[in-house]
């Protein structure tokens, strides 16, 4: 019984944090355009690509990072399964994604848009904890901030 309650937090306290983490790029560039944050555009191979998969379980799905991302940034995951079947419709946006920001098919990469859809920085994917990577964010978010 004790186990289900814990369950159950754990549970309460990750859907509490409801960060603005998109799979659908039309939806997730129309949000970016609305509330005017920046965006963290990922790539990623989440079936297959064993860096994609410690970048998303050590950094990506933590609390603290998704904590950050809500407040700061909109996430897009643009993902490129082998095993699992993606919609034809977002297959072709991811495509066209990768085509104008990932043409060497580079897994993972992450980079970080204005809401201009111009590069701002491609950030590195070898963090072992979220606390790298918020800090990197940070740093180029300040910038950003500053020349709006």
């Amino acid at each position: 019984m004790y186990r289900y309650g814990i369950v159950l937090l754990l549970l309460l306290m990750t859907s509490n944090i409801k960060a603005q983490v998109y799979t659908d790029p039309a939806e997730a560039f129309a949000v970016m355009q609305a509330q005017n944050k920046p965006m963290l555009l990922v790539f990623q191979g989440s079936d297959w690509c064993i860096p994609c998969i410690n970048l998303e379980h050590r950094v990506l799905s933590q609390p603290d990072f998704l904590s950050f991302v809500k407040e700061n940034l909109i996430v897009l995951k643009a993902d490129f399964p082998q095993q699992k079947r993606l919609q034809a419709s977002l297959v072709k946006q991811y495509e066209m994604l990768a085509e104008q920001f990932d043409p060497e098919g580079t897994f993972p990469k992450v980079l970080l848009l204005d809401r201009n859809k111009k590069v701002l920085r491609v950030l590195s994917t070898n963090y072992a904890a979220p606390s790298g990577l918020i800090t990197d964010l940070e740093k180029e978010l300040k910038k950003y901030h500053a020349e709006m």
